[in-house]
């Protein structure tokens, strides 16, 4: 699906395949900064690479392209127990605040309920204003009970 960014430029939100990998990992070694909110992404480059593995191996994973790159990655972590997922989210430095992110986050909301959970959950900077804002836009709540001083926890209950 074709989408347009706030400044005008196209963007494409998919799912993440197999041969898309390289680019996911282009995007990773040029994030900045790495390792800033609970180490990730790695700073390490061969850490990095078996953290981007494993969310391929474990997660269901969309990824915004603009210009033949990944300039933003989002990773849902089903936990068919719980019946919720966990959700993580990366975009380049250059595209923030451009609406790309909503995007992908809408697109994993969907990827959640297709996958029939009832719930999703993430943990923010507690400092990140602009992502907690575009959180609560969409539904997510607070979960004080689970927050602390540097990281605030939120979720999303999802009707099914």
């Amino acid at each position: 699906m074709s989408l347009t960014d706030k400044k005008g430029y196209p963007f494409e939100v998919k799912n993440c395949r197999p041969e898309d990998y390289s680019f996911l990992e282009e995007m990773y070694d040029a994030f900045s900064p790495k390792g800033e909110f609970q180490g990730m992404p790695p700073r390490d480059k061969h850490a990095r690479t078996k953290w981007i593995q494993s969310l391929i191996e474990i997660g269901k994973n969309f990824l915004a392209w603009q210009d033949g790159r990944v300039v933003g990655h989002v990773a849902i972590l089903p936990d068919f127990d719980k019946a919720n997922a966990e959700y993580l989210i990366f975009l380049i430095q250059t595209v923030r605040g451009r609406g790309i992110g909503k995007e992908l986050t809408l697109k994993a909301i969907e990827g959640i309920r297709n996958l029939g959970l009832s719930s999703v959950w993430l943990t923010v900077d507690a400092y990140n204003f602009k992502a907690t804002r575009l959180y609560r836009k969409i539904g997510f709540e607070f979960l004080e009970e689970y927050s602390s001083a540097s990281e605030r926890m939120m979720v999303l209950k999802l009707e099914t």
